[in-house]
């Protein structure tokens, strides 16, 4: 199901002018929250080869059902990264600094430095790097007032609400690649030109 909707999404994107309005990013975000198809097959694929004796670490753990901006970052979404800042920053972090709001934000300004210099060296875009830093920060602020009131929200209002808060700062990061015309042509996503994956029509409305 989700290579499916990956690949609908996509090839609406790609059928439609780039632009950055909410519409094409709330797709894009969701194209995104869908890329892990290729971990989730090989996945598959190795605990059936060694009758569940090894596993991947999955890439996403069903970021949908995240049910607050910490549930979604810190175990849901992008854990392949997740992990690699948990072992190489945050456990050393966690030697010298007992709090842990600020080795949050710590992380945060790393994972938004890392993606100013995605935008500085495949855009060459410095005026939306600030924007992309920025989203990070943001983020941080809202996970430690999620944290420091101690909000748990019920589902499905939990994702709901989460969700919705990272559609509406979704366009100070994603906003460049939605607009960004030469980028959908040149990432294609896996097993798109597979005839055997079942395919969507493609809508003829474009998000404006």
């Amino acid at each position: 199901m989700k290579v499916t909707v990956n690949h609908w999404l996509y090839e609406w994107l790609l059928s439609c002018e780039p632009n950055d309005s909410y519409a094409r990013i709330a797709m894009f975000y969701f194209a995104l929250l869908t890329t892990s198809y290729m971990t989730d097959i090989q996945t598959g694929f190795i605990r059936l080869i060694t009758r569940d004796e090894y596993t991947l670490e999955s890439f996403t753990n069903f970021p949908l059902f995240s049910r607050s901006l910490r549930d979604f970052w810190g175990r849901r979404y992008n854990r392949l990264v997740g992990t690699v800042l948990k072992e190489s920053l945050l456990q050393p972090l966690n030697l010298y600094i007992s709090s842990r709001e600020i080795m949050a934000l710590i992380t945060f300004i790393v994972s938004g430095l890392l993606h100013v210099h995605i935008v500085i060296v495949v855009f060459n875009d410095v005026s939306s790097a600030l924007s992309t830093f920025a989203f990070f920060i943001v983020n941080s602020i809202a996970c430690g007032i999620e944290a420091y009131m101690k909000i748990q929200l019920p589902q499905p209002l939990g994702s709901l609400v989460t969700h919705l808060f990272l559609l509406l700062t979704a366009p100070m990061c994603i906003g460049i690649y939605t607009r960004e015309v030469a980028y959908f042509p040149v990432n294609v996503p896996p097993l798109y030109d597979n005839k055997w994956i079942p395919k969507f029509s493609i809508p003829s409305v474009c998000p404006k």
